[in-house]
């Protein structure tokens, strides 16, 4: 009474749909199903990248060792650079032209103190 065998299960009654997260099943008539992107987690995915690039780039603006002025010359620089508009001429004179407005700041300095040595 304790020892019999259950009888058989028809072939009928197993599942024929797999568990949830297993490798999709051929249907039945032989050919494999059409898998279907998940657009939702594609579009979160893009968003959270989209997101990370631009709050990293506002820290690193934020924590930059140089002051605003600085920054923002060398990002015109790096675009000018990229768009492949640099030249090396406007460059040259823009440093020309702050050797001269120092030498300029230092005459006038030199000046201040002769007149004040020579009174």
């Amino acid at each position: 009474m304790f020892n019999t065998p259950s009888p058989p299960r028809p072939a009928s009654s197993i599942p024929k749909v797999p568990p949830p997260g297993s490798i999709p099943q051929p249907k039945l008539d032989g050919l494999p199903r059409d898998s279907v992107p998940d657009w939702n987690n594609i579009g979160l995915f893009t968003a959270g990248i989209a997101v990370g690039a631009i709050v990293g780039a506002a820290v690193a603006l934020l924590l930059a060792p140089g002051s605003g002025d600085e920054t923002r010359h060398r990002l015109v620089r790096r675009v000018r650079n990229l768009r492949g508009e640099d030249n090396g001429w406007d460059e040259l004179a823009e440093e020309l032209g702050v050797a001269a407005a120092e030498r300029e700041g230092e005459e006038e300095e030199e000046e201040e103190e002769e007149a004040a040595s020579t009174t």
